[in-house]
């Protein structure tokens, strides 16, 4: 429904005339019609006349009352059948009726079209949908891109234009050349600045005007819509709101699909998330976006999970533990990904997880109340998704076996990383025989082999050290380990088989957690 204050609003700022009254700005208005004698009253009608009103007119309150539109002028009588609106300078009364019926059928027009694509947020296909609808309402080239300039919908319009994209198997990206003359002719800008949509005419491109509406999420802008124009065509005011109102949907979209990711204003963050979920399969092409996103490609990487395992305001304590994360780590990209801080350390030199690279890290983790979990550092930025997956898991088992702990390693947990990928049986035959042996001549015989053939494992296969740990005198480890031997038929100096006990050891407490 069209509301009373939009018309009038429109008649004031085309003929500079003025309101006198105060009125039910939220009235809706369904038609306008001329004021005659044999007129049927109607409570959503907007009536005008011409002469004066028989009888006596006074100001109606009451706001069921037929709304009745006079010059100022005119002699007001007696009547108590309408709500009054005197208007100052009023236009001749047929061109104001003209001019507002037209008023009223265009906004019937443009409210019936953004209808139309609310109603393409439940029945439709998403932004593919989306933006083929509105082409078809506008007739013009239109594209929708995220922050990072990937062209998640383009119209069929806009694909035969001969310039602005760079298509590849990770899918369409506006082109180097066009983000940059977004920057120098500050036209990002603008997006960023702007709630609405802006026309521009850009000297890049003479043959072409453009329309240009930010995206936001959360009052952060997330993307925006581009629609291009003829080369002398101007841009209406239907466009305008029309593009206005397709950027809020678009924005609704966008959450639907993403509604684990929480925006904190940084340009690369819709990219590190693609990364994540491995959509890109060319390391040039990310180097080359990275670089569009003010971002360093270097060549080796470690990702660092933050989780925090206290309820809290997410969306205020992500964005100021990410912006403390990059007072420390001011070279590496972070992101909010699935309720977890991503931070992704990005360098020219190997990455080695030593103290200057992880104590900074554990002391924000224990200030912040924070879990923190590293992967390997790797070297092919094309793997993160595993390494991703990796440090996630090292989160999940580490956290389980030592809760007190704040920073865990992958490199720590790669064992408990790879028994995690099979079922319990086929775990269980990979404890060697040896083992079981041992365990059950220990039931029966009330010996302690097993527990000293560990010890002597877990204590760098050092005899001293290992009798210490015991409270044993070393002649009787030593007694212990040549039993152990004639048993099981072996010599304690055999590398391979002391390798296989202690990984059947480490299979044996993950199966018993």
């Amino acid at each position: 429904m069209i509301t009373l204050k939009t018309l009038l609003d429109q008649l004031q700022e085309t003929y500079s005339c003025r309101i006198k009254n105060e009125y039910d700005m939220e009235r809706f208005v369904s038609r306008i019609d001329m004021l005659r004698p044999d007129t049927v009253l109607c409570e959503d009608t907007l009536y005008l006349c011409s002469d004066d009103v028989p009888g006596k007119i006074a100001d109606n309150k009451n706001e069921q009352a037929p709304i009745l539109l006079m010059d100022a002028n005119q002699n007001i009588t007696s009547n108590e059948s309408f709500f009054v609106i005197p208007v100052e300078n009023m236009p001749k009364i047929t061109d104001a009726f003209l001019f507002l019926n037209d008023r009223l059928a265009f906004e019937f027009r443009l409210q019936q079209e953004i209808n139309d694509l609310y109603h393409l947020l439940y029945s439709g296909r998403g932004l593919d949908d989306l933006i083929l609808r509105a082409e078809s309402f506008l007739h013009r080239p239109m594209s929708v891109l995220d922050a990072s300039y990937s062209m998640i919908a383009v119209s069929p319009l806009m694909h035969k234009l001969p310039f602005g994209m760079e298509k590849s198997a990770e899918g369409i990206f506006l082109s180097s050349q066009e983000v940059e003359s977004l920057r120098r002719l500050q036209i990002e800008h603008q997006i960023y600045k702007n709630n609405q949509a802006f026309f521009i005419q850009t000297e890049d491109h003479p043959d072409t005007n453009w329309i240009f509406c930010g995206i936001r999420i959360q009052h952060v802008m997330t993307g925006y819509v581009a629609l291009c124009l003829p080369e002398k065509a101007e841009a209406s005011e239907h466009e305008l709101r029309l593009i206005t109102a397709f950027s809020d949907i678009c924005a609704i979209e966008m959450q639907k699909h993403e509604f684990f990711v929480q925006k904190t204003g940084l340009q690369y963050e819709t990219f590190l998330t693609e990364l994540l979920e491995g959509r890109f399969n060319d390391v040039n092409i990310i180097e080359a976006r990275l670089k569009l996103l003010n971002r360093r490609f270097g060549k080796f990487f470690c990702l660092a999970i933050l989780y925090c395992p206290e309820p809290h305001n997410s969306d205020l304590f992500n964005k100021r533990q990410m912006a403390s994360l990059r007072q420390v780590y001011p070279n590496a990209m972070s992101v909010v990904y699935k309720n977890n801080i991503i931070l992704l350390i990005n360098q020219d030199t190997p990455v080695q997880l030593n103290a200057a690279l992880t104590d900074p890290l554990e002391l924000f983790a224990k200030r912040n109340h924070l879990k923190v979990s590293l992967s390997q550092p790797f070297a092919d930025i094309l793997k993160i998704r595993i390494f991703y997956n990796q440090a996630l898991h090292t989160l999940e088992l580490s956290n389980l076996q030592k809760p007190e702990q704040n920073l865990f390693y992958s490199t720590d947990a790669l064992p408990e990383y790879l028994f995690s990928k099979c079922d319990y049986q086929g775990l269980e035959v990979g404890i060697h025989y040896h083992i079981f042996q041992l365990q059950d001549y220990d039931k029966t015989y009330h010996t302690e082999f097993v527990e000293t053939l560990r010890a002597y494992l877990e204590h760098d296969r050092n005899a001293a050290k290992t009798a210490e740990f015991l409270h044993i005198h070393r002649s009787t480890f030593f007694y212990r380990v040549k039993k152990i031997e004639e048993l099981l038929e072996i010599s304690i100096s055999d590398s391979h088989l002391l390798f296989l006990y202690e990984l059947s050891f480490k299979i044996w407490d993950y199966l018993c957690q």
